[in-house]
């Protein structure tokens, strides 16, 4: 007989039918046999409702048997701007223990309808946070496999490497949140005096007795200086004018303070898409690790990527920090 919450549990997974293909989640042992099926079983439950969801056009369901309440406020929203699916039937991977005593669930291949039926797909590699418990309790966008494990394995000591695995976990967020249009998050990590520059690209005036024919020299990249509030503003316009927002980012390098251990420079190319809008930029972030389970930002640049040459491109050796 089936009782309780398990009752509940099984009256949900009944329901993903109607049609609609399971994403069933098998993981490698642990020593906990009956943590590890609960994992499996909310990871299939969320992947599977997510096929439903696309296809029946709503919202995933999510209870607060498998979902911690951030959990399905993170996905409602990352759900509100663009619904997605998982494509694959099976998922054969590692549980990851983190340095946070979380687990997590990585390389989960997801498929994206940007525009309209008929446009270009677009690909994403979903990560899902679980509690000690087995509770979903976050679910963002994560780099691509290799990169990811080639920039945690580049950390020399274990302070390095565990500070490198907080770090991706903080630019993977970071991203994802763009992509769920959530302000509230933006702002919180932002440093309330935050440096905050944006390359402009404007012509070059054509009287100039140096200008060059070609148009690529008629162009120069001004840096434009906001504060922490002027750059909110302008994202929040951005937000609304958007029916969507995928950020992406790849060549990130991360590089750590030679004085200050525990502050990080994070450079990568982001690749920016919005339904009105387009660019691709080189991308730097400051950031403070002071607290780790609340990493900030101190500075953010971006520089269009075809008018900034390799050596114009922003980095941690350009600020000085005074402490």
């Amino acid at each position: 007989m089936i009782r309780g919450k398990s009752l509940l549990t099984f009256i949900l997974f009944t329901t993903l039918l109607n049609g609609q293909h399971r994403t069933n989640v098998y993981l490698s042992p642990t020593g906990n046999p009956s943590l590890l099926n609960k994992i499996q079983t909310n990871a299939t439950y969320l992947l599977t409702e997510f096929n439903v969801a696309f296809h029946e056009n709503k919202m995933p369901v999510m209870n607060d048997i498998m979902f911690s309440e951030s959990a399905r406020q993170t996905i409602a929203s990352l759900w509100s701007t663009k619904p997605f699916y998982c494509e694959e039937t099976e998922i054969i991977t590692n549980l990851v223990t983190r340095t946070d005593r979380n687990y997590e669930i990585r390389n989960i291949s997801l498929v994206f309808q940007m525009g309209d039926a008929g446009d270009p797909l677009h690909y994403e590699e979903g990560v899902i946070i679980l509690t000690p418990t087995g509770l979903v309790d976050n679910f963002y966008f994560g780099l691509e496999r290799h990169q990811y494990q080639d920039l945690l394995n580049a950390g020399n000591t274990v302070t390095d490497f565990r500070r490198r695995q907080i770090i991706l976990d903080f630019v993977e967020n970071f991203r994802t949140a763009y992509n769920r249009k959530d302000l509230p998050y933006i702002r919180d990590v932002f440093s309330d005096h935050a440096l905050i520059i944006v390359g402009k690209v404007v012509e070059v005036d054509e009287s100039s007795p140096n200008l060059l024919e070609s148009s690529f020299e008629k162009k120069k990249v001004e840096l434009i200086r906001l504060n922490k509030q002027e750059y909110i503003d302008r994202l929040t316009r951005v937000f609304a004018v958007n029916q969507f927002v995928k950020v992406g980012f790849n060549d990130i390098e991360i590089f750590r303070h030679p004085l200050h251990d525990r502050i990080y420079g994070v450079t990568l190319l982001q690749h920016w898409n919005t339904s009105l809008y387009s660019d691709v930029g080189y991308l730097f972030l400051m950031i403070d690790f002071k607290d780790e389970s609340n990493p900030m930002i101190h500075v953010r640049t971006w520089q269009p990527e075809k008018y900034t040459s390799a050596d114009e491109v922003i980095g941690l050796g350009d600020f000085e920090i005074v402490h």
